[in-house]
This record gives structure tokens, C-alpha cells and sequence, in this order.
């Protein structure tokens, strides 16, 4: 298993680097930082509580697929091309360097 450096902006701001093993979902490596993403529905990607923001510059995550755009359109902070579930990526090596801000919550 390959560790995946990753960068995070919280809501109030701060930004921290840690690693994510490879195989997590980028929610899974959040919660183990204990940062506050609620996951309420445990990655079933029903409840749009670990949205984050893709930042600029890094690694292609894939796009999202029609249920995950549908339930995130549904959030008053959705931004188009740059809003996804952290429960729907997957920690890949290509990802090495991933900057994502958590979303306001709703």
C-alpha cells in the first residue's frame, strides 16, 4: 500500500497536509484525521455530508456519475466541475498531491 499525500482547506480556513492510504475512500482518510465530515450514510451516497471541493491543480478524480451530480445540485454550496462525494474517490498513487476544501455544511 502506497500512502497519498493530500492537502486540506477546513470550513474555517486552515489548511494541513497529511497521507491517505491507498484503497481508502478520500472520506475514510478525512474521518481518520478527524476532520469533521459527518458521512452520515457511511458512503452509500445518499446524504451529501462529505462533499468537498476539488482544488485547482490537482490529480483528474474522475467525474462524478448522474446520482452523485443529482444529489449535490440538490446543495446550496454546489459548485459545478468542482463538487464531489469524498465517499466516491478512491485513493489512487495519480492522486498524490489531491487539495480538496471541505463544503459548508447545509
Amino acid at each position: 500500500m502506497v500512502d497519498i499525500a493530500i492537502e486540506v482547506t477546513d470550513r474555517k480556513g486552515r489548511v494541513s497536509q497529511f497521507t491517505g492510504t491507498e484503497g481508502l475512500t478520500l472520506m475514510e482518510a478525512l474521518k481518520n484525521q478527524g476532520l469533521p465530515v459527518a458521512a452520515t450514510c457511511g458512503g452509500a451516497k445518499s446524504c451529501a455530508t462529505c462533499h468537498v471541493y476539488i482544488g485547482e491543480g490537482s490529480a483528474p478524480v474522475g467525474l462524478p456519475d448522474e446520482d452523485e451530480v443529482d444529489l449535490l445540485s440538490e446543495s446550496d454550496h454546489y459548485r459545478e466541475r468542482v463538487s464531489r462525494l469524498s465517499c466516491q474517490i478512491v485513493l489512487l498513487p495519480a492522486l498524490a498531491g489531491l487539495h480538496v476544501e471541505l463544503a459548508p455544511q447545509d
